[in-house]
């Protein structure tokens, strides 16, 4: 009995509290990570779509691609630009 006593009491003073923080970071995350998604949007204008808790999408010829790859691929294909 006294196990399940000290179970209970681990899982209420440390799992619970420390999930709930966990919890609290992955939504002010999830709502920067939109923020930055509009920003892209409003400065380059082009169209933008984020999917919760993933990542921004940008809108190509070829359907939405993902914001890395799409910098990736621009960088690349474009090179640096130095003015």
């Amino acid at each position: 009995m006294r196990f399940i006593n000290d179970a209970v009491e681990f899982v209420m003073g440390f799992i619970i509290p420390v999930g709930a923080l966990a919890a609290v970071i992955l939504v002010l995350l999830n709502f920067y990570g939109q923020y930055q998604c509009e920003n892209y949007k409003t400065i380059t204008g082009k169209n933008t779509k984020y999917a919760r808790f993933d990542i921004c999408y940008i809108e190509t010829e070829t359907g939405f691609q993902r914001w890395d790859e799409y910098k990736a691929r621009s960088v690349a294909s474009e090179g640096l630009k130095h003015e």
